[in-house]
């Protein structure tokens, strides 16, 4: 009777983690995105625009973060 050694089998862990990643990175600019939507209006002009900048900026990674996202469930592969 022989005895057999254990199964291997090789997997490719690269796309898994990097959906892991997208998706985890995806849910934290929600996150920023909300908390700057909350934060209160300023009256200084200038700290209003810097405010508005970060809260443009937010939308945007969360645009490219969702079409990234998006394209990699379609295609499967990162």
């Amino acid at each position: 009777m022989a005895l057999e050694g254990p199964q291997l089998h090789y997997a490719r862990t690269e796309g898994i983690e990097m959906e892991d990643t997208l998706t985890r990175a995806l849910r934290l600019a929600r996150e920023a995105e909300e908390l700057l939507e909350e934060a209160p209006s300023v009256i200084d002009s200038g700290r209003a625009h810097s405010t508005r900048i970060a809260r443009a900026m937010a939308a945007g990674l969360v645009d490219e973060l969702e079409s990234l996202v998006r394209g990699q469930k379609k295609t499967g592969a990162a």
